[in-house]
């Protein structure tokens, strides 16, 4: 059977540094490189009058990781371990230490599931068309579907092709039907959330760890999704 897939968005406040201090050794903030700094996780802190949710996105020197409570944590290593580390994150509400949360750091990337036949991009070509005195100062850009057939060709394209001004966007993200996966992160089509699977965001919502999270179907475009008429407000305020 087909799994469906979602994108895990944290719609909860951002969480802050608890100090400025910034320990050498510490956690870094996380490339999609594979280049990323490992360590103790910083103290992250939210406001004393803050409800306390089971999902952050931690302060921006951290990059693209979560922060998430043990429950959470608990119920996705039951269905895989090789492709995150969990971290443990020092979080404080107010006065309060809570020592059951963890920041995530992303090991593998499963671009691999992409159905690129099934899925649109567009390439945003851009240039410089005047300049005053060495400075920029009118652009010129173009937009022109386009298509791969695989990642390897995907990246040789935006090697080879891209400079400064131009880039690829992901219009709509189609899986390959036989992805088994119940969750995973993509590294090269400028989705950084956490994409799980339907039986996951399941069992967030049986067990109460779901608030302040939406969840947009991987398979509706951004446009189908947040536009004027989009598909979203049947689901969220």
């Amino acid at each position: 059977m087909e799994l469906k897939y979602f994108q895990l968005q944290i719609m909860n406040e951002r969480a802050r540094r608890c100090s400025n201090h910034v320990d050498p050794d510490e956690l870094g903030y996380m490339r999609f490189n594979g280049e990323s700094k490992l360590g103790p996780s910083p103290c992250q802190k939210i406001k004393a009058t803050s409800k306390v949710r089971d999902f952050y996105l931690p302060s921006s020197d951290l990059g693209s990781r979560l922060i998430m409570s043990t429950q959470v944590k608990n119920i996705l290593e039951e269905y895989r371990d090789d492709n995150l580390t969990f971290i443990h994150c020092p979080l404080t509400n107010g006065a309060q230490l809570m020592n059951d949360f963890w920041i995530t750091d992303v090991k593998i990337f499963n671009d691999e599931v992409v159905d690129f036949e099934r899925s649109k991009f567009k390439l945003i070509e851009g240039w410089i068309e005047k300049e005053v005195n060495g400075i920029a100062t009118e652009f010129g850009e173009r937009v022109t579907e386009i298509h791969f057939h695989n990642p390897d060709e995907l990246k040789a394209f935006e090697k080879k092709n891209l400079n400064y001004l131009s880039t690829i966007k992901t219009v709509k993200l189609a899986l390959k039907k036989d992805c088994k996966f119940s969750f995973f992160y993509l590294k090269s089509f400028g989705i950084f959330d956490m994409i799980i699977s339907s039986e996951i965001k399941n069992r967030l919502h049986i067990r109460n760890l779901d608030k302040g999270v939406e969840f947009k179907p991987i398979e509706i475009s951004g446009e189908e999704w947040y536009g004027p008429n989009g598909i979203r407000k049947q689901f969220y305020k």
